[in-house]
């Protein structure tokens, strides 16, 4: 039971924070403020890293018994918010460059 309470909690949790954070680099690309992405990059990249052991520890019913002394069957929810976080961190990691201006 606990396995699956958690795994929703970090599924709803993944997807909202996923969703706050392109919400805010549209906007902030949107603002031409690219150079803002970089911490939203490094947030998205330790959440990926958190997800990644998540998904080490659901990948196998000996590691949910493990952790969790109960199972989880279906685990699609944290391998699609795995994808998502990898590519915006991605996004935000190239579009986080600013441009600069030459010296005459």
């Amino acid at each position: 039971m606990f396995a699956t309470v958690f795994y929703w909690v970090v599924v709803v949790a993944a997807t909202l924070w996923g969703l706050w954070s392109l919400a805010w680099s549209l906007i902030y690309m949107s603002k031409h403020e690219n150079g803002n992405l970089w911490i939203f990059a490094i947030i998205d990249a330790l959440s990926t890293i958190a997800l990644a052991i998540i998904y080490l520890i659901y990948s196998t019913e000996g590691g949910q018994w493990y952790w969790f002394a109960s199972i989880q069957g279906q685990i699609a929810g944290v391998v699609y918010a795995l994808y998502f976080f990898i590519a915006l961190t991605v996004f935000q990691f190239i579009f986080g460059f600013t441009k600069k201006t030459k010296k005459a």
